[in-house]
């Protein structure tokens, strides 16, 4: 039940952050006020992708293998993406970039925690 939480949580995670960065790509104006037109946004974003998605393609993988110690460290790593990613948010003023990457380091953590707790 536990690894079923993990990986549940972890790939929510990793989804949310890859599709926010997606989302940057094809319309920087989510991401940055006034971002439509530009250049800067785009690029930015694009490094964002390049982080975000193969940290999907890798917890994709362990939870089709079955990982758990991978899932723990994929899923500590997400964690800590997660609440960098809020502390940035409060340079944007914006509350949902600050509680959700907030809430979802939380939870993330609090699995992980649980996880390494009970020994898997």
């Amino acid at each position: 039940m536990l690894m079923v939480l993990l990986m549940i949580v972890t790939v929510i995670n990793v989804v949310v952050a890859a599709g926010f960065s997606l989302a940057g790509v094809f319309f920087p104006g989510f991401i940055v006020k006034d971002g439509e037109d530009s250049h800067t946004a785009r690029v930015f974003a694009l490094y964002g992708v390049a982080r975000s998605v193969p940290l999907l393609v890798v917890v994709l993988w362990a939870v089709f293998k079955g990982s758990m110690p991978g899932l723990i460290w994929l899923g500590a790593l997400a964690e800590i993406i997660q609440l960098v990613d809020a502390a940035v948010g409060t340079q944007t003023g914006d509350k949902i970039k600050i509680y959700g990457s907030l809430g979802l380091g939380i939870a993330q953590l609090a699995i992980v925690v649980l996880a390494v707790w009970f020994g898997y």
